[in-house]
């Protein structure tokens, strides 16, 4: 039986990258936007004990959701980075939570998580994280070749059998993933996501599961489209 976890949702950026008036994950697909998206696999696992939203302090959009009232829901305010608002969001879980306890961090631009994947996720990280890993992750291994340029020209071919493209949720124990943050921002260091923070922290094993690539992050406006049609495939809408 897997124990209780604890899920964290960093939702506090203001989709710059997508050049849109309203931030990306509070753009609706359906009836729900796409934060609502993210979360409800969360909110259906019967496992994910509290689910932590990170929003931002001027958004006025999240509290007008009704999911924002879901009982396993908790939130806070987020800083003007990601690491500094997961920082935060785990801040607030240590203060209520067991801080061994396993917790998912899942971008809120990720609408199409399928339940199968987050399930054969906890299911690893509740056998292994705490005995023999530092983390595990949702990812996927490229069908493309795979180039690395120097000077807009390439520089050498990679093997793409040895690249997995990350996403989430990344899963770690709850004190971990909080020091390796920690220590990131008082060193003034920058990574765009908790796998990168953790493995250069504590150098050790964090493990890839494969997933879905329907599993994907609405950066740009051609991606919300893409989103719909991965929910609907799913049966979601």
């Amino acid at each position: 039986m897997i124990d209780d976890y604890l899920a964290l949702i960093p939702a506090a950026g203001v989709g710059a990258r997508a050049q849109l008036n309203t931030a990306k994950q509070f753009l609706k697909i359906g009836e729900k936007t796409i934060l609502e998206h993210a979360i409800d696999p969360f909110i259906k696992d019967e496992n994910c004990k509290k689910i932590c939203v990170v929003t931002n302090e001027e958004d006025d959009l999240w509290p007008s959701l009704s999911i924002s009232n879901q009982e396993k829901i908790i939130s806070c305010y987020g800083g003007t980075t990601r690491m500094n608002s997961v920082l935060a969001g785990l801040e607030l879980l240590i203060d209520q939570e067991d801080k061994s306890s396993l917790v998912a961090i899942h971008d809120a631009a990720r609408p199409c998580l399928q339940i199968e994947d987050l399930k054969n996720l906890m299911e690893y990280a509740d056998e292994e994280i705490k005995e023999d890993g530092q983390g595990a992750f949702l990812a996927y291994q490229p069908n493309e070749s795979i180039n690395q340029s120097s000077k807009e020209k390439i520089s050498k071919i990679l093997d793409r059998n040895k690249i997995w493209l990350s996403s989430t949720p990344q899963v770690f124990i709850l004190e971990d993933v909080f020091k390796a943050l920690g220590e990131a921002v008082n060193n003034e260091k920058t990574y765009y996501d908790e796998v990168s923070a953790v493995y250069s922290f504590f150098k050790s094993s964090i493990k890839p599961i494969n997933s879905s690539r329907m599993n994907l992050k609405v950066t740009k406006k051609e991606d919300i489209a893409i989103a719909e049609l991965f929910l609907k495939l799913m049966g979601r809408l």
